[in-house]
Protein backbone atom coordinates (compact mmCIF):
# COMPACT_ATOMS: atom_id res chain seq x y z
CA UNK A 1 0.00 0.00 0.00
CA UNK A 2 2.47 2.63 -1.09
CA UNK A 3 1.74 6.30 -1.42
CA UNK A 4 3.72 8.90 -3.37
CA UNK A 5 4.38 11.03 -0.24
CA UNK A 6 8.10 11.89 0.13
CA UNK A 7 9.85 10.00 2.93
CA UNK A 8 9.84 11.94 6.19
CA UNK A 9 7.13 14.36 5.06
CA UNK A 10 4.65 12.87 7.55
CA UNK A 11 5.91 11.23 10.73
CA UNK A 12 5.37 7.53 11.28
CA UNK A 13 2.37 6.62 13.39
CA UNK A 14 -1.24 5.45 13.53
CA UNK A 15 -3.68 7.36 11.35
CA UNK A 16 -7.31 6.89 10.28
CA UNK A 17 -7.33 4.28 7.55
CA UNK A 18 -7.87 5.96 4.16
CA UNK A 19 -9.50 2.78 2.83
CA UNK A 20 -11.65 1.37 5.65
CA UNK A 21 -13.67 3.64 7.94
CA UNK A 22 -13.67 3.00 11.72
CA UNK A 23 -10.16 1.60 11.63
CA UNK A 24 -6.66 2.96 11.84
CA UNK A 25 -3.61 1.94 9.83
CA UNK A 26 0.08 2.38 10.58
CA UNK A 27 2.04 4.83 8.40
CA UNK A 28 5.77 3.94 8.35
CA UNK A 29 6.84 7.42 7.36
CA UNK A 30 7.03 6.54 3.69
CA UNK A 31 4.17 4.08 3.04
CA UNK A 32 1.05 2.51 4.53
CA UNK A 33 1.69 -0.84 6.19
CA UNK A 34 -0.61 -3.85 6.52
CA UNK A 35 -0.95 -3.24 10.29
CA UNK A 36 -4.47 -2.13 11.22
CA UNK A 37 -6.37 -1.63 14.48
CA UNK A 38 -9.86 -0.46 15.46
CA UNK A 39 -10.29 3.23 16.19
CA UNK A 40 -10.15 4.00 19.91
CA UNK A 41 -11.54 7.33 20.95
CA UNK A 42 -10.88 10.63 19.26
CA UNK A 43 -7.56 10.87 17.51
CA UNK A 44 -5.65 14.12 17.44
CA UNK A 45 -4.64 13.84 13.84
CA UNK A 46 -4.79 16.84 11.60
CA UNK A 47 -4.25 15.23 8.21
CA UNK A 48 -3.80 11.63 7.15
CA UNK A 49 -0.87 11.22 4.76
CA UNK A 50 -2.86 9.93 1.83
CA UNK A 51 -1.58 11.68 -1.25
CA UNK A 52 -3.28 11.14 -4.57
CA UNK A 53 -1.31 10.81 -7.75
CA UNK A 54 -2.05 13.69 -10.13
CA UNK A 55 -4.83 12.85 -12.54
CA UNK A 56 -3.58 13.13 -16.12
CA UNK A 57 -5.47 15.38 -18.48
CA UNK A 58 -8.18 13.69 -20.51
CA UNK A 59 -6.63 12.06 -23.55
CA UNK A 60 -3.05 12.76 -22.47
CA UNK A 61 -2.19 9.09 -22.09
CA UNK A 62 -2.18 6.76 -25.13
CA UNK A 63 -4.13 4.19 -23.08
CA UNK A 64 -7.03 6.64 -22.84
CA UNK A 65 -9.49 6.10 -25.74
CA UNK A 66 -10.01 9.86 -25.98
CA UNK A 67 -6.34 10.12 -26.99
CA UNK A 68 -7.13 8.34 -30.24
CA UNK A 69 -10.42 10.09 -30.95
CA UNK A 70 -9.60 13.73 -30.22
CA UNK A 71 -6.41 15.66 -30.96
CA UNK A 72 -5.54 16.34 -27.30
CA UNK A 73 -1.96 17.33 -26.57
CA UNK A 74 -0.95 17.50 -30.20
CA UNK A 75 0.60 20.52 -31.87
CA UNK A 76 -1.58 22.52 -34.21
CA UNK A 77 0.76 21.62 -37.08
CA UNK A 78 0.22 17.89 -36.60
CA UNK A 79 -3.56 18.33 -36.26
CA UNK A 80 -3.67 20.44 -39.42
CA UNK A 81 -1.39 17.98 -41.26
CA UNK A 82 -3.76 15.12 -40.46
CA UNK A 83 -6.87 16.91 -41.63
CA UNK A 84 -5.30 18.58 -44.67
CA UNK A 85 -3.73 15.23 -45.58
CA UNK A 86 -7.12 13.58 -45.33
CA UNK A 87 -8.73 16.23 -47.53
CA UNK A 88 -5.82 16.10 -49.99
CA UNK A 89 -7.04 12.65 -51.03
CA UNK A 90 -10.15 14.33 -52.45
CA UNK A 91 -8.91 17.88 -53.06
CA UNK A 92 -5.59 16.82 -54.52
CA UNK A 93 -4.11 20.33 -54.70
CA UNK A 94 -3.81 20.30 -50.88
CA UNK A 95 -1.10 17.60 -51.02
CA UNK A 96 1.96 19.91 -50.82
CA UNK A 97 0.38 21.83 -47.92
CA UNK A 98 -0.15 18.57 -46.02
CA UNK A 99 3.49 17.63 -46.60
CA UNK A 100 4.76 20.96 -45.24
CA UNK A 101 2.44 20.82 -42.21
CA UNK A 102 3.47 17.21 -41.55
CA UNK A 103 7.15 18.14 -41.56
CA UNK A 104 6.46 21.08 -39.21
CA UNK A 105 4.45 18.77 -36.92
CA UNK A 106 7.28 16.23 -36.81
CA UNK A 107 9.76 18.99 -36.00
CA UNK A 108 7.51 20.28 -33.19
CA UNK A 109 7.11 16.74 -31.78
CA UNK A 110 10.88 16.17 -31.95
CA UNK A 111 11.45 19.39 -29.98
CA UNK A 112 9.13 18.07 -27.27
CA UNK A 113 6.50 20.78 -27.78
CA UNK A 114 3.59 18.40 -28.13
CA UNK A 115 3.07 15.02 -29.62
CA UNK A 116 1.38 14.08 -32.84
CA UNK A 117 3.97 12.16 -34.82
CA UNK A 118 1.32 9.78 -36.15
CA UNK A 119 -0.90 12.53 -37.51
CA UNK A 120 2.13 14.30 -38.98
CA UNK A 121 3.30 11.14 -40.72
CA UNK A 122 -0.24 10.51 -41.99
CA UNK A 123 -0.31 14.09 -43.32
CA UNK A 124 2.97 13.56 -45.15
CA UNK A 125 1.93 10.21 -46.65
CA UNK A 126 -1.52 11.45 -47.70
CA UNK A 127 0.05 14.68 -48.99
CA UNK A 128 2.53 12.75 -51.12
CA UNK A 129 -0.32 10.63 -52.45
CA UNK A 130 -2.36 13.76 -53.22
CA UNK A 131 0.63 15.45 -54.87
CA UNK A 132 1.38 12.42 -57.04
CA UNK A 133 -2.28 12.24 -58.02
CA UNK A 134 -2.26 15.96 -58.88
CA UNK A 135 0.85 15.54 -61.02
CA UNK A 136 -0.67 12.51 -62.76
CA UNK A 137 -3.81 14.52 -63.56
CA UNK A 138 -1.75 17.45 -64.85
CA UNK A 139 0.43 15.19 -67.00
CA UNK A 140 -2.58 13.34 -68.44
CA UNK A 141 -4.30 16.66 -69.27
CA UNK A 142 -1.13 18.04 -70.82
CA UNK A 143 -0.82 15.09 -73.22
CA UNK A 144 -4.32 15.60 -74.59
Amino acid sequence: MTSPVPAGAVPAGWYPDPIVAQQQRYWSGSEWTNHVAPLRGPLSVTVAPMAQAPVPATGADPTDPVHWLLPTGRSWESIAAGYVGLFSIVVVILGPIAIVLGILGLRRAHQGKGHGRGRSIFGIVAGVWGTVLTLAILVSNYRH
